[in-house]
Parts: C-alpha cells; structure tokens; sequence
C-alpha cells in the first residue's frame, strides 16, 4: 500500500475537479448545448475539498493513512450525496457517468489500501 496510496488522493483530486465541472455545466442554446457557468460557492466547496484531499496526500504513517482513506472515502461520499440531490441536465449524464467511473475505481483502491493497512 506504500506505493499506492499516493493514487487514493490523486484520483479524488480527479475527481474533485471533475465534479466541479459537473455542477458548472447548464444547459444554453450554444452550438455543445451546454455553457460553463463558474459559481463562488461552487468553487469555493471544491477548494476547500482539494485542500482537505491534499492534506491527506502527505501522510506517513500507518495510523494517517488509515485516517487519510477514511476522510477519502467521506468526500466521495459527499460529492455522491451532493450530485444526487442536485438535478443534473440530461445532458450532463454522459460526464456524469464517466465521474461515477472514476469514483467507483478510487472506492475500489481505497478498499484494497484499507484491507493492506488493516492487515499489518
């Protein structure tokens, strides 16, 4: 797990950016049918997010890693509850698909670098 928990953060990074994109998009009548509208509290969540992700990026110890997997896993979890509440444009879901991808890998390796950690 030493070599792969440097991945747990770099994907949720991914992924934070990824989300910020998802909730920016609104449809308009441009020629894609979708418009990037950039919202302070939007990115000011993702900030803030990045930072508590790149916090945990850091860690060296078994103890912090186990602790950096658990605030991982509860920012994927909020992203999730965040996009479920939001209504997301139909045209959005293609996006939409390819983030839960992404997650569902990061959930995946932050199963398996729990497993490695929990075993020592």
């Amino acid at each position: 797990m030493q070599k792969l928990y440097v991945f747990v953060p770099l994907l949720n990074v991914v992924g934070c950016l990824y989300f910020l994109l998802i909730i920016s998009l609104e449809p308009a009548q441009t020629s894609l049918g979708l418009d990037l509208v950039w919202e302070q509290p939007d990115v000011l969540l993702v900030g803030g997010m990045l930072f508590i992700v790149l916090a945990t990026s850091v860690a060296k110890s078994r103890l912090a890693k186990m602790l950096g997997l658990i605030i991982n896993i509860v920012v994927i979890g909020m992203m999730s509850v965040f996009l479920w509440w939001l209504h997301v444009p139909v045209l959005v879901t293609d996006y939409l698909w390819l983030w839960a991808l992404l997650m569902i890998f990061n959930v995946c390796l932050i199963g398996w670098g729990w497993m490695q950690l929990w075993g020592r």
